[in-house]
């Protein structure tokens, strides 16, 4: 039996509760993992942790999901595309402008199961394919 018939393990952080949650039952086939604010997160993830996936939102209270993204691009490169960014449209220049830079994927809010489910997939296996899900048609 080969690797990839395991699960994928998914980190989510959101400081929302109830989209933490939501997701978390969304993802119910994957290891899901939730923290709820950007330091969190990073101990996590420099702890020895390893994820196929991180689910993070772009705005939070005391450490935003963009200094988290590259706080972790600086010392663990790796990790850099596993990223998928969640927003609700409504962030700062500063937010928009690191999107751009970074060239990530992004789910906007309110979620799709089924977007969630295809970009967790994605990333899981792998796929460079950097595009925005359920943006307004």
């Amino acid at each position: 039996m080969t690797r990839q018939s395991r699960r994928p393990r998914v980190l989510i952080v959101d400081d929302e509760v109830p989209i933490a949650r939501a997701l978390q039952r969304v993802l119910s086939t994957c290891d899901v993992e939730v923290v709820h604010d950007g330091h969190t997160a990073l101990a996590t993830l420099t702890g020895g942790a390893r994820f196929d996936v991180v689910l993070c939102d772009l705005m939070m209270p005391g450490m935003a999901g963009s200094e988290l993204y590259e706080r972790l691009r600086a010392t663990h490169p790796e990790l850099a595309g596993r990223f998928v960014f969640m927003t609700g449209g409504a962030f700062t220049r500063h937010g928009h402008s690191f999107l751009e830079r970074a060239g990530v994927r992004v789910l906007e809010k309110p979620f799709d199961p089924r977007q969630v489910v295809a970009v967790v997939e994605e990333v899981a296996s792998g796929l460079p394919d950097p595009r925005i899900f359920g943006e307004p048609g």
